[in-house]
């Protein structure tokens, strides 16, 4: 996939009430923060990436945005396309507008959102899967009014946890929809488009849609800057992150200092040989979770590496594994401790159990204190081994952060 066989989208229609005591009348992806706009920022860093053909579908106050786009567009040298909507068409109505007007690729982008990705990397784990819709998730730190999404095995979509339905806050989910996504054009033509005058997103229509006549849906999981800034709190947020440094330094672009985080008697009590395959037996190490969330900060990205080998011998499945992993975040979180992303070993190298899945039973290099699930994180995540730590309890814990290189804290020594 080339960058300039890319159309990027930057939807930016809304009206911004929430934000009326600082923005006033600006729209808000107008308004500057630290003298930039969200918009010519989303523009910058589409031109860092080679993405210059940029389509903006405009709605409230439109005509404020002639002299920005007009700027933006000669001292960045884009192509830029505007389309003006005459009734509100909700946050992905305008696609089908312009649909003859897109690449065969689409990268989407809400107007809102301040950010810094490497968008080489998502591009290339878009086309690696050979993927018709990607979407960029992170974990969600308020998953009660968030729309979620679960991918048990890392990348593929299982579930679908749109935030205005009612039982999305029964979800066990932790993964949270960021506002950004690549998918196929065709899926224009698959589905129709939403109702004139609604609020129709990016998920909740064109994906949802999409995932209902069971088109692969996959999520690209980052701890890279992305957030909105749709309310006064995150606005004071995005202004302070830019101030000191924060959202260029999580991108992967730049090497990462990762804290990983051995799971079992760990975060949560686990008896000698044993192992949890039911969420309601999760007893968590609340003290050491407090003591690891103040560590933490000192990391860009923070890792659960655990070896599960329940699932090579077929006591444990990769949903239930999710699920349980998912209550462990959300507890986390509720202590200050956001948990970035989740590897997992699932295999065993002895064979002779009942109901063992064979093609899991092997020596791997995932299984800790073989370093394979360190690699693996530094590779797609940029991160710098040696400036990492692994927190843990046991000998192969330590084991593994040594062979991987970085260092090694045991849990019982904070």
């Amino acid at each position: 996939m080339r960058s300039e066989d890319i159309s990027a989208v930057i939807a930016i229609g809304g009206k911004g009430t929430r934000l009326k005591s600082i923005t006033g009348t600006i729209p808000k992806p107008l308004f500057p923060i630290n003298k930039i706009s969200t918009l010519r920022r989303i523009c910058l860093q589409l031109k860092k990436y080679g993405i210059i053909e940029i389509n903006l579908t405009l709605g409230y106050c439109s005509e404020m945005f002639d002299k920005e786009i007009k700027d933006i567009n000669s001292k960045l040298n884009l192509k830029i396309n505007t389309f003006k909507e005459k009734i509100p068409l909700g946050e992905c109505g305008a696609l089908w507008e312009i649909k003859k007007k897109l690449n065969k690729e689409v990268i989407f982008i809400n107007g809102d959102v301040v950010f810094s990705i490497d968008l080489k990397k998502f591009m290339d784990f878009h086309k690696r899967l050979n993927s018709r819709f990607t979407l960029l998730t992170h974990t969600s730190t308020h998953p009660e009014d968030s729309d979620l999404i679960s991918a048990p095995n890392g990348t593929l979509i299982k579930n679908l946890y749109l935030k205005s339905n009612k039982n999305n806050q029964e979800s066990i989910a932790y993964l949270g929809n960021a506002g950004m996504a690549l998918f196929d054009s065709d899926l224009l033509n698959s589905v129709n488009p939403p109702e004139p005058g609604g609020n129709s997103s990016l998920l909740n229509h064109l994906a949802y849609k999409a995932f209902s006549q069971n088109i692969l849906i996959y999520s690209y999981n980052t701890s890279e800057y992305i957030k909105d800034m749709g309310t006064e709190r995150r606005f004071r947020q995005v202004e302070k992150d830019l101030e000191i440094g924060v959202v260029d330094q999580k991108c992967y672009a730049n090497r990462q200092k990762a804290l990983f985080l051995d799971r079992d008697n760990t975060l949560i009590k686990c008896n000698q040989n044993d192992y949890i395959i039911d969420a309601t037996n999760l007893d968590f190490m609340t003290s050491e979770i407090k003591k690891i969330a103040i560590i933490a900060k000192q990391y860009d990205i923070v890792c659960l590496v655990t070896n599960q080998p329940q699932i090579a011998r077929g006591i444990l499945t990769l949903n239930e594994l999710d699920h349980i992993n998912s209550i462990i975040i959300k507890y986390c979180i509720s202590y200050n401790l956001k948990i970035d992303t989740v590897s997992f070993c699932p295999h065993h190298p002895h064979s002779g159990f009942k109901d063992e899945i064979e093609i899991l039973k092997s020596d791997c290099f995932c299984r800790k204190p073989n370093p394979g699930m360190l690699f693996e994180l530094a590779f797609a995540r940029n991160i710098d081994l040696s400036s990492s730590l692994l927190i843990g309890d046991s000998i192969n814990d330590e084991k593994a952060a040594l062979n991987a290189g970085c260092s090694f804290l045991n849990v019982n020594q904070l």
